[in-house]
């Protein structure tokens, strides 16, 4: 006897209308790339997206701490830092990256 037989299966479930409070627009993520690409491209897509999280989670601290909540003014430094340092490797990644294709253009074959 299966135990979840009484419960309907997760592809069934829709998503309510409901809970999009006050018409406010949903956020649209990107498509990912399918499995097959891993590997470096995997590794480059989730530094960005670590990045652009410390980025997120720094103007909710910046944002919280202008409104006057119980935030310590070290823990927004903090974020603020972190997220800036963040910004600035993957800047630096893209321009090794725009530096070696350009090598690699400029070699003869």
């Amino acid at each position: 006897m299966n135990a979840f037989a009484p419960y309907a299966p997760i592809a069934s479930v829709q998503p309510s209308a409901a809970l999009n409070p006050a018409g406010l627009e949903a956020v649209q993520t990107p498509v990912r790339a399918p499995a097959a690409t891993g590997g470096f491209t995997r590794m480059l897509l989730d530094g960005v997206e670590a990045a652009n999280a410390k980025v997120i989670h720094a103007e909710a601290q910046t944002r919280a701490f202008a409104l006057g909540e119980d935030i310590p003014v070290h823990q927004v430094t903090l974020a603020l830092e972190e997220a800036r340092l963040s910004l600035e490797l993957v800047a630096q990644v893209r321009n090794r990256l725009i530096e070696g294709y350009q090598e690699l253009m400029r070699m003869q074959v």
